[in-house]
């Protein structure tokens, strides 16, 4: 593996896209384990989260897409994780105190951030517009949701994977 590492710039440059990697993919799946009951409890299939996703880089028309759109859909839903965790990561390279060592108010906080990007950047200038839910209830939900079911698991996943080191080696950071 360090020979892959090396190749790659650095040791931490390795670590850190594995880190990121199953991070955010472990967010996503975490984050979809409760947004898809709760989305079904309200009335929208769970293949329609996935469609309304896409919709955001395709347009309204992908609600009417296929199993194509409904992968696509869930493809971006992983890659935003994942980025999500690489920019976790990255910043945790930065202020190691704070979002490793203090991973759970870390990733609350977190969760919390990914809460006002998505909600008043991501989806504002996606395909799909804005349309803001005045219901207290869904907005709560969501605010839950990035901060216990998206933040955390970043921040707790993230701060383990990183805090290992294989024995005898040095700090990779």
């Amino acid at each position: 593996m360090s020979h892959i590492a090396n190749r790659a710039g650095s040791p931490w440059v390795f670590r850190y896209l594995v880190a990121a990697s199953i991070t955010g993919l472990a967010a996503a799946v975490i984050e979809m384990v409760f947004v898809l009951p709760i989305q079904q409890l309200l009335g929208n299939p769970p293949i329609r989260i996935f469609l309304i996703i896409a919709a955001g880089a395709l347009s309204k028309r992908a609600l009417q897409g296929g199993p194509d759109v409904v992968l696509l859909g869930a493809a971006i839903h992983v890659f935003v994780s994942v980025v999500a965790a690489a920019a976790y990561l990255f910043a945790a390279r930065l202020w190691d105190d704070v979002l490793i060592r203090k991973p759970v108010i870390s990733g609350m906080a977190f969760g919390a951030v990914c809460y006002v990007v998505m909600t008043f950047i991501v989806i504002p200038l996606s395909g799909l517009g804005y349309r803001p839910n005045p219901s207290i209830v869904n907005i709560w939900l969501s605010i839950a949701i990035h901060v216990f079911a998206f933040g955390l698991p970043i921040s707790l996943i993230g701060s383990g994977l990183l805090s290992r080191r294989a024995p005898g080696q040095a700090d990779a950071w």
